[in-house]
């Protein structure tokens, strides 16, 4: 963080891209369930870091804030397109196992019902979902991440797992 902020380091700032870009870009997939804007969304992310990068060195939680910017920005995003029902799955993202067709099929089915369940919950629950079972953060990065109590983080992932269950029952 002191190079970027202090000597404007473009090494220093593709460090911190590598070393954050893929986790961020999941969590704002898995919000946002759009692969190309999700893209743009992440280069927005960086943006902000970079426009920021004088305050980097300041900070003492730079995960966590960066995590608050991206969930920030995906919930944006999400607020924007409330709207729009058509729903784009990435296929791309998807891995293929070209030996068993029937197999494949049923994967693609299986996450499409999982992906689908996923959009229907509410935001808050999805981000410490996404957060916890996805990206592997701990209790305490997400209550930082998401300036909330930890016994929060642990009630809205029971809900969001429980929601979860209750929307995928019968359907797997």
């Amino acid at each position: 963080m002191f190079e970027i902020s202090e000597n404007n380091d473009e090494g220093a700032f593709r460090m911190i891209f590598e070393r954050y870009s893929e986790r961020l870009f999941n969590l704002i997939y898995r919000m946002t369930q759009h692969y190309e804007d999700s893209n743009d969304l992440l280069q927005e992310v960086f943006i902000r870091v970079y426009k920021n990068r004088q305050k980097c060195f300041r900070m003492k939680n730079f995960k966590g804030w960066v995590y608050t910017v991206a969930l920030n920005i995906a919930r944006d995003y999400i607020r924007l397109h409330k709207r729009r029902r058509e729903q784009v799955l990435d296929e791309k993202r998807e891995s293929i196992d070209g030996d068993d067709p029937l197999k494949n099929s049923e994967d693609a089915e299986i996450k499409r019902k999982i992906l689908n369940a996923l959009k229907k919950l509410n935001i808050k629950y999805r981000a410490v979902f996404t957060l916890r079972d996805i990206q592997g953060m701990s209790y305490q990065e997400i209550s930082k991440a998401l300036n909330i109590e930890e016994g929060t983080v642990k009630s809205r992932l029971n809900r969001a797992r429980l929601r979860l269950a209750r929307e995928l029952e019968g359907n797997l």
